[in-house]
């Protein structure tokens, strides 16, 4: 069986704002994928793609459309500002696009950040002292 081509999370990035544009700067996850797809004239065998089949039936493109906004959240040019519903931020209003590369070093970034974070003193005793209190409680 051929492998079927379906373009990476990073190569939707920018789809998604231009689907968030067109759509007046919010929509539901529904609306932006449809957009999405329109879009980057994806053909119906890649629409078809299951991601996990053993585990559900959310599409290889639904699921690389969700780690692309969640990416464009992480780097400020979407909010999630209701269940289900997506909006560009202002950041995101005032550029057309972005470079997929630099959002991806930009999160991982983060992630690294967070991992390697050391408390301060001042956390460990705060988180201490709130540890007490729920004791105590």
């Amino acid at each position: 069986m051929a492998q079927i081509d379906v373009p990476t999370f990073d190569k939707l990035m920018n789809p998604v704002i231009q689907a968030l544009k067109q759509l007046g700067g919010s929509g539901t996850v529904e609306e932006i994928n449809g957009k999405v797809i329109e879009l980057v004239h994806l053909k119906d065998e890649q629409l078809e793609v299951l991601h996990d089949p053993q585990k559900g039936s959310q599409t290889e493109v639904e699921y690389r459309l969700a780690w692309a906004r969640t990416y464009l959240k992480k780097y400020d040019v979407l909010e999630n500002s209701s269940r289900g519903v997506w909006a560009l931020t202002a950041k995101g209003r005032q550029l057309d696009q972005v470079n997929p590369q630099v959002v991806r070093r930009f999160v991982q970034g983060q992630k690294k950040e967070t991992k390697t974070a050391i408390p301060s003193e001042d956390e460990l005793v705060e988180t201490r002292a709130c540890y007490e209190l729920m004791v105590i409680r």
